[in-house]
């Protein structure tokens, strides 16, 4: 007897704790009893589907409807999608034991969510119907490399390998709720690899919310991030919810992470583990369903190993890093992305499309690109505004900053900070101090001006001596 309990209670743990719905109904359809996994996938209660019929949580339009056979030696597998309680359709494969009818037999049916592989099933037959390129495997590496920028990649410009490769990590990674880490070079488009990782998501229609780490002093990010009570300091109003709560349902996009301070780190790396935030200023516990996408354009790993960074925060946020190719490898899209602006801007200004010489293609090809995408959308337009003729104009358009790293015997490399410093010291000397504005060293370098001020005053860079100087 004690022996008949166990193997009872050990069935009703698996049934209750398997990884996929099963559904135990009669030959009429009318449900015996449903696990744990079929009662939350359906959004509905044990009491609430037990009597009921199967079909009234099934959409009659199956995607493969297949041949209704009742035959207990048979396994029926068909795909269906689902109505939960909350109006959401899931997609579900089926595994249907069949019941026989004619003998007033019992069936179980199986089942298992798959709108991760529905996703990407639609995005591949996407990129297929728009480009004319037929992809066999979604994720082979280097596949989508062929893609032409068009479709759900449209404001993605390039045909290179590396291009190639980024469009395949995005494609494997947008479907999953995963964590992801983007980082790259200072006008890659780290930004623009979230909004597209978003966009393919399952939260696409819920919201995209941002935040730069680095444009915001270290005492008002935490009110940002997890939001503030009335009273909690000075200038505290009213109650303020931050943006994990906006982002709810959604994606929250974290720029420039590491610059986030220490004592910010370990609170966000407990939302990240349980899903739990205090308001600033608070008491009461807030949870939020949101999906993290960091980026970064510094070494993290550097930063872990100089203790500015918690590695445990780090392992959480690496689990699918993206790294974003810089201009100068792969200068095979720069006559695409060289055409996709000049065609741009000239529409803006209402002028007709301008010639692109070759020569100007060859000095593009040949600059080291320290500001990557960014820096040649900035020299494009640059450029457009100079013609004054049917060709983009050539002189006057690159900053005179050397193509090429300068050579450095072993031991004697420089630091990324020193050539930081070096660069923005170059550039605020072209523009003899000054940083915001059309001319200012921010529009030059294709940054944020908040965001270089911040570098300026980080690394400690004193303007140049000079009555227009506006840093």
């Amino acid at each position: 007897m004690n022996v008949q309990k166990t193997n009872a209670a050990r069935y009703l743990f698996s049934f209750d704790h398997a990884p996929v719905g099963i559904v135990w109904h009669d030959a009429e359809g009318k449900i015996i009893h449903v696990n744990a996994y079929a009662s939350q996938k359906l959004g509905y209660p044990l009491e609430e589907l037990v009597g009921n019929y199967l079909y009234k949580f099934v959409v009659l339009d199956t995607q493969d409807e297949g041949e209704g056979y009742y035959n207990e030696d048979v396994v029926q597998i068909s795909t269906y999608n689902l109505f939960s309680k909350g109006g959401q359709v899931i997609p579900v494969e089926v595994h249907v034991a069949g019941a026989d009818p004619q003998e007033g037999g019992f069936g179980c049916a199986f089942f298992r969510d798959i709108s991760d592989k529905v996703k990407l099933s639609e995005l591949v037959r996407t990129i297929s119907q728009e480009t004319g390129y037929h992809l066999s495997d979604p994720i082979k590496k280097g596949e989508l490399s062929q893609l032409a920028a068009t479709g759900c990649f449209s404001n993605f410009i390039g045909k290179s390998p590396a291009i190639g490769e980024l469009f395949t990590r995005i494609c494997q990674v947008a479907p999953t709720p995963t964590t992801v880490l983007v980082t790259g070079e200072t006008g890659t488009g780290k930004e623009l690899v979230a909004e597209k990782i978003h966009q393919l998501s399952s939260r696409s229609k819920g919201p995209l919310v941002k935040i730069n780490c680095a444009t915001l002093p270290p005492h008002l990010v935490e009110g940002e991030l997890f939001g503030h009570e009335k009273g909690a300091f000075t200038g505290a109003h009213a109650r303020k919810p931050g943006r994990f709560e906006l982002a709810s349902g959604g994606t929250l996009f974290l720029d420039e992470i590491g610059e986030l301070p220490l004592e910010l780190q370990a609170k966000l790396l407990r939302v990240l583990q349980e899903g739990e935030f205090e308001r600033l200023g608070g008491t009461a516990t807030l949870t939020s369903d949101v999906r993290i996408i960091a980026a970064t354009n510094r070494n993290i790993e550097g930063l872990v190993e100089k203790g500015l960074f918690r590695a445990d925060l780090y392992f959480r946020i690496s689990i699918f890093p993206i790294q974003i190719p810089p201009l100068r490898e792969r200068m095979d899209d720069i006559p695409l992305l060289t055409t996709f602006f000049s065609d741009n801007y000239c529409r803006r200004l209402g002028r007709n499309p301008k010639k692109i010489p070759e020569s100007f293609l060859l000095s593009l090809s040949h600059h080291h690109w320290p500001g990557n995408v960014r820096e040649l959308q900035n020299v494009v337009e640059r450029a457009c505004i100079l013609s004054t003729d049917d060709t983009l104009a050539e002189t006057g358009t690159l900053c005179p900053i050397p193509s090429h790293p300068q050579k450095h015997k072993p031991g004697e490399l420089p630091s990324f900070e020193e050539n930081e410093r070096s660069y923005i010291k170059k550039v605020l000397a072209l523009t003899r101090g000054k940083v915001f504005g059309e001319d200012g060293a921010a529009t030059l370098m294709g940054l944020n001006p908040r965001t270089l001020t911040s570098k300026i005053k980080k690394l400690g860079i004193c303007k140049p001596n000079h009555p227009s100087a506006m840093i």
